[in-house]
């Protein structure tokens, strides 16, 4: 009786462990299932980002061509100048006002970039200011790190007073030239003599003067900055020696917006316009998005052709719809120039002009 009750409790130990062990099987195979469908989900999201159909893609330009088409026609209203958002521009699917039908979730954000200084814009004068007035260095330090920027963006090789050229950096480790052209990247600040020291810590990381400077200035544009689209601290800052503030300032009109600076305000680096605007198109089906990034350029002074171009046929008993020669496309004057354009990738700070071929339409 003593043995079979031993049995028993051997034999009902088994099967408990047996039923453990299937179970941890069970859940292991749970979990390798649930983690190969999440990657499995996350890989097709990530593709889409890259193979989208062509009507996605489509439409994403489409709506580009939307958004320019609002700027030029409420730029016409306003003189051809863009001042504010509150023109109409900011939302400019609202404004063209039609009905889009589809599975896609569309936005458009439209941005003023122009609301920081110009970095690359700046003469050796308006350099020193920024670096003594703007970011309270003082004058002596001031004055190399103007130099040494000097030498950095210059075409030659000749070292002024206080800067830095090729020989200077070529016993850096690793070794590398002063570039010669104007920054591409706040980046480049870390391989330029002093400033590195002055904006960053030891370890490389940016410092406070560092988030001071990148507040201020932009390396996205050249044009002047727009008073209606400057922070508190870019208009404190080209304010600050003059006889007006940023309060008194927008009370001179009746407006949420300036379209003109009084005369005893002159300054080559204040506008109350911009010539440069950045445009995100997002689109979005489900959970995968695709993003349009592009930064465009007024171009309001050529005129349309009006020669036999893509769009219509000469004979007139027969309108038919011409895609055109890449020739004809380059014929076209459009009203912008597209400056940058990036799918689903943040424009860089850079400012250079592309060319940019489109046979899309207005509408669907």
């Amino acid at each position: 009786m003593k043995h079979e009750t031993m049995r028993r409790k051997v034999i009902g130990n088994e099967s408990g462990s047996v039923l453990i062990a299937v179970l941890a099987i069970i859940g292991l195979l749970a979990f390798l299932t649930t983690k190969f469908i999440d990657d499995s989900i996350n890989d097709l999201e990530y593709q889409a980002l890259f193979k989208q159909p062509a009507d996605f893609r489509s439409l994403a330009y489409n709506s580009l061509e939307i958004s320019l088409a609002v700027l030029y026609e409420i730029a016409l209203i306003d003189q051809g100048k863009l001042h504010h958002p509150k023109q109409g521009w900011g939302s400019p699917l609202t404004y063209f006002n039609k009905e889009r039908k589809g599975p896609w979730e569309i936005s458009i954000a439209i941005t003023d970039p122009t609301g920081k200084i110009p970095f690359n814009a700046l003469s050796e004068d308006e350099m020193l200011d920024l670096l003594e007035e703007g970011l309270d260095i003082d004058f002596s330090t001031a004055v190399e790190l103007k130099d040494v920027w000097i030498d950095w963006i210059d075409n030659d090789e000749s070292r002024s007073l206080n800067g830095a050229e090729s020989e200077d950096y070529e016993n850096e480790e690793p070794p590398y030239r002063s570039p010669n052209r104007t920054l591409q990247s706040f980046e480049e600040l870390k391989l330029m003599k002093l400033w590195k020291e002055t904006f960053f810590d030891e370890t490389g990381k940016e410092n406070e003067l560092y988030a001071k400077l990148i507040n201020l200035v932009s390396l996205t544009h050249n044009e002047p900055v727009n008073i209606n689209a400057a922070s508190s601290e870019v208009l404190e800052y080209l304010l600050k020696n003059t006889s007006w503030d940023a309060e008194s300032l927008f009370d001179l009109e009746d407006k949420p917006y300036l379209t003109k600076l009084p005369e005893t305000l002159e300054s080559q680096l204040l506008s109350t316009e911009t010539n440069v605007l950045k445009i995100v198109v997002s689109l979005k089906r489900g959970a995968v998005p695709f993003t349009l990034n592009v930064l465009v350029e007024k171009n309001f002074t050529e005129s349309p052709s009006k020669s036999n171009l893509p769009g219509k046929t000469t004979d007139e008993d027969e309108l038919l719809l011409k895609i055109g020669t890449k020739e004809e496309q380059l014929e076209i004057k459009f009203p912008f120039s597209i400056l940058n354009i990036s799918e689903s990738t943040e424009i860089e700070e850079k400012h250079e002009t592309i060319n940019i071929n489109s046979n899309l339409d207005i509408f669907d």
